[in-house]
């Protein structure tokens, strides 16, 4: 167990009650005071949940949820019915320096600074913002990998400890990202991204096989450097949402707002041909997205699900407002023929986080998943979710489970189960935070959530609001 020193945590609203870290790095096995099993976990799952999100290991001047916080990564392992529990942050090379010194050494998005001197003669990164590494984490190709938004990819081992920064090989150029939110697809295994630079405008297509090698960087240019947070595959193609939102960062270096929001412009939609090819774009009527949950291709309709927003979170105040607008499940059809262009909302609650089986990642599926709110509306403490909803896309059906009044659901995730290969026979998992029961993981039944939950794995300390999950299929320690 390692402690670090205590924080003031009253600088933000977004370093308290569940979104404050967590100081100490933990593990626990099953039982002898350590991690509790109610119900019970399947016996037929080997691998690893995991979740990364930002902790701030250091006392910050300025904090701007949830861009500052270092990544720590919450795995929980199965392997015979049985589970372990830790938790790590991700070692990059800005959190080693600050670790080195014993203070924060880099600024905060919303009140950028270069690094001190004292900083640059221990070995820490010249940019203003370090790489966080806090945003998701995936595996693909044998590589476990926390990802931020437009840093280097961070590999780690098994165990969670840190290798270091992964560059696909020198096919990364000091610079790029691998993004938050690449794709793997469920039909050829290659994980697919989007990737953008703080200095340039355009994006780059590229594409991994299923064993980690890249075989395709396509540049694709923008107008302007926009906030572009996920991507889609749609069968043959890859589609990424263009919103009149952008960056300026110099403003933000002189205290000003790093974000601009011209909601008088229409959004862009640009679809990308995987083999290479001219992008097709479309508009649509403002409006502007997080997350997507699938999408897949039908001749030349390109349907895509994602979770819509008619503005983004930004303001004068970046502490202000992250999570009010309301955010509810959309499908938007793209005709690469007419260039006409629809939009269907799919229900009225309000939800984040969309998901689907990973296994039909760009292809037609039936079942997609979200973190839910069922009041309609955010509540603040609690990160706006207290349950998870399923939606039939065939049938319009929606399902929800209420984990109770004042409980925080994270993302969350289906695990095929490997006896199976429907959607409805995998399970659903994700970290709560509940004001009575504490922190546990919440294993549902994809195909009968009205059941509840067939096991909760009580964890004996808290697990903060985080971000992206995924599972590890066979990842053990």
């Amino acid at each position: 167990m390692t402690s670090r020193p205590s924080i003031d945590l009253s600088i933000s609203p977004y370093l308290q009650a569940n979104y404050a870290p967590v100081l100490e790095e933990h593990e626990w096995d099953e039982g002898d005071g350590g991690l509790r099993v109610e119900g019970k976990v399947p016996e037929n799952l080997i691998g690893a949940f995991m979740r990364n999100g930002p902790n701030i290991a250091w006392q910050p001047d300025h904090y701007v949820y949830p861009a500052d916080g270092d990544g720590m990564v919450h795995a929980v392992y199965f392997k015979g019915g049985r589970v372990h529990y830790r938790n790590r942050w991700v070692r990059t090379a800005g959190f080693l320096v600050e670790e080195q010194l014993g203070r924060s050494c880099y600024g905060s998005v919303g009140k950028i600074r270069m690094p001190d001197e004292e900083t640059l003669a221990a070995g820490g990164p010249g940019s203003p913002m370090k790489n966080l590494a806090n945003t998701n984490i995936v595996y693909h190709g044998e590589k476990l990998l926390a990802l931020w938004e437009v840093g280097s990819a961070y590999e780690l081992k098994a165990d969670l400890s840190t290798v270091g920064e992964w560059d696909y090989d020198g096919a990364l150029m000091p610079g790029d990202g691998l993004t938050a939110h690449p794709k793997i697809c469920g039909r050829t295994g290659e994980l697919i991204t989007c990737t953008q630079r703080w200095d340039a405008p355009y994006y780059t297509l590229r594409i991994m096989d299923k064993n980690g090698r890249q075989t395709l960087s396509r540049v694709v240019d923008m107008p302007d450097r926009a906030v572009m947070h996920d991507m889609q595959i749609c069968g043959d193609y890859v589609v990424i949402f263009y919103p009149p939102a952008f960056t300026n960062l110099e403003a933000g270096m002189t205290g000003g707002n790093p974000f601009i929001w011209h909601g008088e412009r229409p959004s862009r939609i640009c679809a990308i041909p995987r083999d290479g090819g001219d992008p097709v774009w479309f508009e649509k009527p403002t409006f502007f997205s997080w997350h997507f949950t699938n999408g897949f291709q039908s001749g030349s309709t390109l349907y895509v699900d994602y979770v819509w927003m008619a503005t983004p979170p930004f303001s004068n105040d970046p502490n202000s407002g992250l999570e009010r607008q309301t955010r509810n499940m959309h499908r938007m059809t793209l005709d690469l023929k007419t260039g006409e262009v629809t939009d269907e909302k799919l229900g009225p609650t309000y939800c984040e986080f969309g998901r689907a089986d990973d296994r039909l990642c760009g292809l037609q599926y039936r079942y997609a998943f979200a973190a839910a709110s069922d009041n309609g509306e955010w509540d603040g403490p609690n990160h706006g979710y207290n349950g998870v909803i399923r939606y039939d896309m065939d049938t319009g059906d929606t399902r929800f489970w209420d984990y109770g009044k004042g409980a925080n659901a994270g993302e969350p995730v289906h695990v095929p189960n490997p006896d199976s290969e429907r959607e409805e026979d995998g399970y659903l998992m994700t970290f709560v935070s509940h004001p009575e029961e504490g922190a546990f993981m919440s294993i549902l039944s994809a195909g009968d959530m009205e059941r509840g939950p067939l096991a909760k794995i009580y964890i004996p300390t808290r697990v903060p609001n985080g971000f992206h999950a995924n599972w590890m299929p066979g990842l053990t320690i």
